[in-house]
């Protein structure tokens, strides 16, 4: 992915928003874009933090609350990655916010992003927004680094 990914202001005042809406939550989604530009965004798919779900049922493998972490429903995904492959889209950026914390890439961060060492989204950027007592506080969009084999903020 090119360091020149650019999200419309309408989609970060859209995701802005949604951040507030959910907090003390964090709150996820994901931007598509067509393949054939790969700097563009084209559309956003606001989804439902279902973490406080999967950790009432499962506490062990997720610990974290809504409130600390995010999960986004796997069936939306398929949906969301299905409907975009017919469209000739790709997911381009994955977003969620920090509650009451910066808009950094945290271990956690990391953790759910990588798989035996490597992107599980090969391409896709994170945006990270911090919300502060139920405010936007500050954002920050996060590539992958191979050299460095870590997520860094562009």
């Amino acid at each position: 992915m090119s360091h020149t990914l650019q999200i419309p202001i309408h989609f970060l005042e859209q995701i802005r928003r949604q951040a507030e809406r959910d907090y003390p939550n964090e709150t996820c989604g994901i931007l598509v874009g067509p393949k054939a530009e790969k700097d563009k965004i084209s559309e956003i798919y606001p989804c439902e933090n279902v973490q406080d779900k999967y950790h009432a049922l499962d506490p062990v493998s997720f610990p974290r609350p809504a409130r600390t972490a995010y999960f986004i429903e796997p069936r939306t995904l398929l949906q969301i990655e299905r409907e975009n492959r017919q469209k000739n889209n790709e997911i381009r950026v994955i977003y969620h916010s920090h509650v009451d914390a910066d808009a950094y890439f945290s271990e956690e961060d990391h953790r759910i992003a990588l798989s035996e060492g490597k992107p599980a989204y090969p391409g896709v950027a994170y945006w990270v927004v911090s919300v502060l007592q139920g405010k936007v506080d500050g954002e920050a969009l996060f590539l992958w680094d191979e050299a460095r084999k870590s997520f860094i903020q562009n």
